[in-house]
């Protein structure tokens, strides 16, 4: 009984990561991959989902080195001083205000693609309204309750995601997978680095299994290399089948390419998806303003919940230049504060590495060498 309570203890700290990961930022691979060329854009979801793993783990070593449970500012307020604390706070407000919206936007969608039975079309606002009613509405019961519906949801939306890949790979035409176009190398950078993210969870994690640093890292990197492999999967089905056709959310360019009801179907696994994740950081998000800013529950809920819902209001509605904008400026400022929170404390235990150094820089070097290049591109 003992050992099978632990098994589900560490299924559920997988699916809460995973759950967390897999979202709206996988629809947007395809069209990356379809711009910059399938191989070479697998090559880069290859190395940054080695990158992003590293992250995640380093992360997890902070979480289990400090005695205090926290969200991404508290610990950088420990241990980097206020002045960084400060500079990780708005990174998180961009980065998860900007997530939530992302999420908000792409679930619309696939909620009006399914109520219309595979059109895809417009979305009425009152689509939005009920969306987010319903996230604020599961939001405000505790995380057990919402660390269960994030894993009941993850098992079933992986599930679909296999189904649907596995559907289109009959009608995979070979030359749709074949050239690169290494002057679009950076394309997928922003957008890769927003979809394979999962941060946010890992204190949730460290609370599902406890200070365990045996299950709590192999949760991480279970949790982090599942959604690798399903994007991979994904891509490969979607570029395979629409080509330079693949349209910049996936779905519409499916349509277009298989008809039938793909369009019905890929949109049940796309809101499943999304909603997992958009649930799990608007939980995060409550946390955070609760926790480490004082904000009594009930603003900090009413906060987090209506954020993404007044974003859209102001009209900040294109998905792919908000997944990328998160991406690589929320990301990256995150990457550089766990590199630097990973390294002050190996200082002060020299017996146990939180990661490798060379990994560490290398890492480092990927994030930072990314994030400059795609500044670049887009100033360009």
């Amino acid at each position: 009984g003992f050992q099978i309570r632990g098994m589900l203890k560490f299924l559920e700290a997988v699916l809460l990561l995973s759950g967390m990961v897999i979202g709206a930022g996988m629809f947007a691979i395809p069209f990356s991959f379809a711009q910059t060329g399938f191989w070479l854009g697998a090559a880069e979801l290859g190395i940054l989902s080695l990158a992003v793993l590293g992250l995640h783990l380093l992360y997890g070593e902070i979480v289990l080195a400090t005695p205090v449970y926290h969200r991404m500012p508290g610990y950088v307020r420990l241990h980097l001083g206020r002045g960084m604390a400060g500079v990780s706070w708005l990174s998180s407000l961009f980065g998860i205000g900007g997530t939530l919206l992302a999420y908000l936007v792409v679930d619309s969608l696939f909620l009006q693609t399914i109520a219309d039975g595979g059109r895809v079309g417009a979305v009425p606002l009152w689509w939005i309204v009920v969306l987010a009613g319903a996230v604020a509405a599961i939001t405000f019961f505790p995380l057990k309750k919402e660390a269960a519906i994030n894993g009941f949801l993850t098992i079933f939306e992986i599930g679909f995601l296999v189904l649907v890949s596995a559907f289109l790979v009959k009608n995979i035409v070979p030359a749709h997978l074949s050239g690169a176009r290494a002057e679009h190398f950076f394309v997928p950078y922003g957008v890769l680095l927003f979809a394979l993210s999962g941060a946010s969870v890992i204190p949730d994690l460290v609370t599902v299994l406890g200070r365990n640093g045996k299950k709590v890292r192999a949760a991480i990197i279970t949790g982090s290399l599942i959604p690798a492999f399903l994007y991979f999967f994904f891509a490969y089905a979607v570029v395979g089948v629409t080509g330079a056709g693949t349209s910049e959310e996936a779905i519409a360019g499916l349509q277009r390419a298989v008809g039938g009801n793909i369009a019905f179907w890929a949109s049940i696994a796309g809101f499943l998806a999304v909603f997992t994740s958009y649930v799990a950081l608007s939980a995060n998000f409550h946390a955070m303003l609760r926790l480490d800013m004082g904000i009594p529950h009930r603003t900090a809920w009413l906060g987090a919940s209506a954020t993404p819902f007044l974003l859209y209001l102001a009209g900040f509605q294109n998905f792919i230049a908000i997944a990328s904008a998160v991406g690589i400026f929320a990301f990256g400022v995150d990457g550089i504060l766990f590199f630097l929170m990973g390294r002050k404390i190996r200082k002060k235990q020299t017996a146990r590495r939180p990661l490798a150094s060379l990994a560490g820089y290398g890492i480092l070097f990927v994030i930072i060498a990314g994030v400059l290049a795609e500044l670049l591109r887009l100033a360009w």
